[in-house]
């Protein structure tokens, strides 16, 4: 039984090398490793979960250099090899070499994929295997690299939504933590009696201050162990994890977004997938464990049911109501034409549009938005302290 182990060795070099890679037990991966003229020093097993995950930019990576060179004529395993011994990043590189050794060990190439990269994707090791069986792997390769670039560029548009609330309501937090614990209290004390009607306003901004310093631990800490203990609570019960991924997608504008996200990642698998060759059946069965949100995993999961026991697939679609109608209608244009791969392409490039378009309209919103809210936030705390102040000064100038 193949193990993944994390290695520490030395090159021909004496340098320090490490990496994982794929044996049944230390002795085979000495040897494996002697064979890259390597000197095994150290060897760990790693369990199901240490085993880390590829990031999206390495997969990518992984398929555009195997895709150059099989495009170029060479051999896969001789490309393996070369990019092993440095054509490649040096994170990337354990992960060629150990491919390679299980292609020599007589493994396919979709079944010797590491585990790094298998539950990066759950479509991804699908795709290779229709690939080799239909003589296009470079051309699968590059597919998959076309879709994961796309993935990205929607994730670092969504990411570069959330950079500036962030970062926004982190400094404004901490400028408000400062004003509450250390200059209002100091205010408050240097006014003493000496203002007997303060207005309303300077009267809720000392309440406030009073009450963070006395149960700043319970009123700073409280919303992030709720936080904790839901999510904990929430991961435990099915039911109440699939309800918040719903949730999530009725969200106003956010959820919009996601769903027209969800929408275009899908259907650029399922194109993919059923271009590729794979039985609609096989296809189907993939994409649940390629999809983030637990609510559309498990309603592809049903569509699949229903479309083997006899169901059209734009029929099976329609019967759920958390993708959109449009989805629907371009699935029963594909099956009546007998392309649908074209119309999930076109379909997912709409939805890419609109999210984009819908990202960059939030996006000019709401810089604007928190900077007004930020501005009324400040504005208000420095007008509830100095206000007072003038009070003071103006009855002493009488």
């Amino acid at each position: 039984m193949s193990r993944t182990y994390r290695f520490l060795a030395l090159d021909a070099r004496q340098q320090l090398v490490n990496g994982q890679m794929n044996a049944s037990d230390p002795g085979e991966l000495a040897q494996l490793l002697r064979q890259h003229d390597l000197d095994l020093l150290q060897a760990r097993r790693l369990s199901l979960f240490g085993q880390r995950k590829l990031a999206r930019r390495e997969l990518i990576d992984f398929c555009f250099h195997l895709e150059q060179l099989l495009s170029a004529g060479i051999p896969l395993l001789d490309a393996l090899d070369d990019l092993a011994d440095g054509g490649s990043s040096k994170a990337l590189r354990p992960i060629y070499r150990g491919i390679a050794d299980e292609l020599r060990s007589g493994k396919a190439f979709s079944a010797a994929l590491p585990a790094a990269i298998t539950r990066c994707d759950a479509a991804f090791a699908g795709m290779i295997r229709a690939g080799e069986l239909s003589g296009r792997l470079s051309e699968t390769l590059s597919r998959l690299g076309h879709s994961l670039r796309q993935a990205e560029a929607l994730a670092s548009a969504s990411r570069k939504l959330l950079t500036y609330p962030l970062l926004a309501g982190t400094l404004v937090l901490g400028a408000a933590l400062f004003l509450m614990f250390f200059l209002v209290p100091q205010i408050r004390a240097f006014l003493g009696s000496a203002v007997t009607d303060l207005p309303w306003h300077s009267r809720l901004l000392f309440a406030l201050s009073t009450l963070l310093q006395e149960y700043w631990p319970i009123l700073l800490g409280a919303p992030a162990l709720l936080a904790l203990a839901g999510a904990v609570a929430i991961r435990q019960r099915p039911a109440w994890h699939d309800a918040w991924h719903r949730l999530l997608l009725r969200l106003p504008v956010v959820g919009e977004i996601q769903r027209k996200l969800l929408v275009a990642r899908l259907a650029d698998l399922l194109a993919m997938l059923y271009a590729s060759g794979i039985p609609l059946l096989e296809a189907l069965a993939l994409l649940p464990g390629t999809i983030g949100n637990r609510a559309a995993a498990r309603a592809v999961t049903q569509i699949h049911r229903q479309v083997e026991q006899g169901a059209a697939l734009s029929a099976a679609f329609a019967r759920q109501t958390i993708f959109p109608a449009l989805l629907t209608r371009m699935l029963a244009t594909g099956e009546r034409t007998g392309r649908l791969d074209t119309s999930l392409n076109n379909l997912a490039g709409i939805y890419e549009q609109e999210a984009h378009a819908m990202i960059d309209a939030l996006q000019a919103l709401l810089e604007p938005a928190m900077t007004l809210s930020i501005g009324i936030l400040l504005g208000w705390m420095m007008l509830a302290t100095l206000q007072p102040i003038y009070d003071i000064v103006e009855q002493v100038a009488r």
